[in-house]
Formats: structure tokens, C-alpha cells, sequence
């Protein structure tokens, strides 16, 4: 038998947003073996379970719409994949959905963020044709305008809902905008992920 794949869309929020990505692999880790996940390992001297997660998230950042995927070499259905692991994580990791892929990580094009400030906020800077940030590179620092990579935005209140590049060549991360708009005291939420039309969601 072929092993199946798997995608798990699951939760990161609360105090878990100060985790690393490594962290978060390891967790993971721990996680599918608690619940006893038919997972396929690595061969070799020092099998390890094959694995990958879409677009890492930042250090403090909170998000609704994280995936994991997957194969598992044994029958097992998706609920009971999903129940096994809700037992195995923590309150402020949640599995939403469990359900086969039938795209590649790398077809995400945009992801979703809402940016509550905790004080009014001027979105003027997002009006001009062009928004120049600093941006550090392997080379050193450098001027770049970051509003192509912005496709959406809306503001209610104090929040801030964007849609932002998150493909392999361009990509913006949101703490760059809340530079950008001077927000100090914040909060970041990753709420979808997009394909290339800045609409539909990625599954």
C-alpha cells in the first residue's frame, strides 16, 4: 500500500505565538506520537517522521489557518486522526480540519493577516502610490517599496486586515507594515492563506 497523504490545518494562538518554528517542529513531533499517527519516517541510521509545514510563522505572531503535511502508512480515517491528535496538544492548538491535499505549498500566493493596534492608526501611508520601508539583507540594509506586495486592505476600528506576497520570491512579512503605519503596541492574527488571485483560499 501507497502511504496516503495527509494535511492537518490546526490552530497556534495564545501564549503558543512566542514558540519558534523549530519549536513547533518538535512539538509536532512529540504530538503524532503521543496519538500514535501512522506517520512514514525517514530510512535510514536515524528515521525521523517526514513531514512539512506551509509558510512558518513569526515569533509572536497568532495564526488560525496553519498546515501540516504528512503520509501515514496504515488506514486511518481523518477524524479519527483529528481526534487523536486535539488529545495529544494543547488547549491553544487546536486541529480544524484533517482532509487529503490536492495542492502544493508552494501554489500559496498571499496570506491574510488581521493587525489589531491597541491606539488609532493612520492608514495614509497605504494611499500613496508608493510605501518605502528599510529592509535587511544578506547584503545589508536597502530601501524597498513594499506596496506592490500589499493586495488588499481594509480598516475597521483599529483593526487592519490585510492580504500580503507570501510566495518563495515575494513575499512581505506584516510586522514590515505595522512599521510602516508606526503601530508600537500590536497584535498579529494569520487568518487564510490565498492562491494567485488574492481570493481564494488554499487548501
Amino acid at each position: 500500500m501507497l502511504p496516503a497523504p495527509v494535511r492537518v490545518k490546526f490552530t497556534k494562538v495564545g501564549s503558543l505565538q512566542f514558540i519558534s518554528h523549530l519549536d513547533l517542529n518538535r512539538t509536532m513531533k512529540t504530538v503524532l506520537v503521543r496519538a500514535k499517527i501512522p506517520i512514514r519516517y525517514t530510512e535510514g541510521f536515524n528515521p525521523h517522521p517526514k513531514m512539512a509545514f506551509a509558510l512558518p510563522l513569526s515569533i509572536g505572531a497568532e495564526s488560525v489557518c496553519e498546515l501540516l503535511d504528512f503520509k501515514i502508512d496504515e488506514p486511518l480515517s481523518f477524524e479519527e486522526i483529528r481526534n487523536r491528535m486535539n488529545e495529544a496538544l494543547p488547549p491553544e492548538m487546536r486541529v480544524l480540519e484533517v482532509y487529503e491535499p490536492t495542492t502544493k505549498f508552494t501554489d500559496i500566493a498571499y496570506a491574510e493577516y488581521a493587525l489589531e493596534s491597541a491606539s488609532p492608526f493612520s492608514t495614509e501611508p497605504l494611499e500613496r502610490d508608493r510605501l518605502v520601508v528599510t529592509k535587511r539583507t544578506k547584503s545589508g540594509e536597502k530601501e524597498v517599496d513594499i506596496k506592490p506586495l500589499i493586495g488588499f486592505w481594509e480598516k475597521t476600528g483599529n483593526r487592519l486586515t490585510c492580504r500580503l506576497c507570501a510566495d518563495s520570491t515575494r513575499f512581505l512579512n506584516p510586522e514590515a507594515l505595522a512599521s510602516a503605519l508606526s503601530l508600537s503596541d500590536y497584535t498579529v492574527m494569520r487568518k487564510r492563506l490565498l492562491l494567485s488571485d488574492c481570493e481564494t483560499e488554499f487548501r
